[in-house]
């Protein structure tokens, strides 16, 4: 299927040029753009190596990796002869973070943004029961100094550093590097810098009250109740945190 749609070029693609160790990467980010965008619906063709290297004022085996890039990210099929096809998007890689990071941007109805906070949520919980018993006193303190900062942090990337030291504590305690992997790439993802806006001293004043509970419950040894408390505070808090 033969499409009509032809390549956006972003206002600042003339600064490819000035990147040309980056040129293949950040051409394969515009094509993902314009693919999740819907420039190039399932069953379209992207544009020949040809018109994108014109397009993007690049040789074509810059343009040939952009889209061996933008293959392995699961959004096209690359057949001799016949080009590249755009994928339905049940066979796209929505863990690859550019795939991740665009479709964020579309989701219109915050379907997806649910789905990865119950993802999240059920990761979060499992890490929690794996650390209960690993745990060192090191650990603890460095989980109260989190909770400690989060209680008196008044800017946004104060609050954002404690809160991912104390979370990323019951991680590394898991040794479920998967589970930490993925999760840390959602986080990455889903929550900017900036979302909080003038609401940060009041969700996180709610969150920390999970954070201490969470920690409550581990000091105690009862990881099955700190698990089943992490996978409330997540479902709850994160959605707060979070753009919808």
């Amino acid at each position: 299927m033969a499409s009509k749609a032809s390549i956006e070029i972003p206002a600042d693609a003339k600064n490819l040029v000035d990147r040309p160790a980056r040129l293949s990467t950040r051409i394969a980010a515009i094509l993902v753009d314009q693919i999740v965008d819907g420039v190039f619906v399932p069953g379209a063709s992207l544009p020949t190596e040809a018109s994108l290297g014109a397009s993007f004022s690049v040789s074509r085996p810059v343009v040939r990796e952009a889209v061996k890039l933008v293959e392995q990210k699961g959004l096209i099929r690359v057949k001799q002869g016949e080009g590249s096809t755009v994928l339905p998007r049940p066979e796209w890689n929505l863990l690859d973070p550019d795939v991740l990071r665009a479709c964020l941007r579309n989701d219109d109805d915050s379907r997806l943004r649910r789905d990865v906070v119950a993802l999240r949520s059920g990761l979060e919980a499992d890490m929690v029961r794996r650390a209960a018993a690993h745990l060192s006193p090191e650990d603890f303190a460095r989980m109260a100094l989190s909770l400690e900062t989060m209680d008196v942090a008044t800017e946004p990337h104060e609050l954002y550093r404690a809160d991912g030291d104390f979370h990323r504590t019951i991680h590394y305690a898991s040794g479920n590097e998967i589970a930490r992997t993925v999760v840390s790439s959602l986080v990455r993802e889903v929550r900017g810098t900036n979302v909080l806006g003038d609401r940060g001293r009041e969700i996180y004043a709610a969150a920390n009250a999970d954070h201490r509970r969470i920690y409550d419950h581990l000091q105690a040894g009862d990881a099955e109740a700190a698990a089943l408390e992490m996978a409330k505070h997540i479902s709850s808090r994160w959605l707060l945190s979070t753009p919808l």
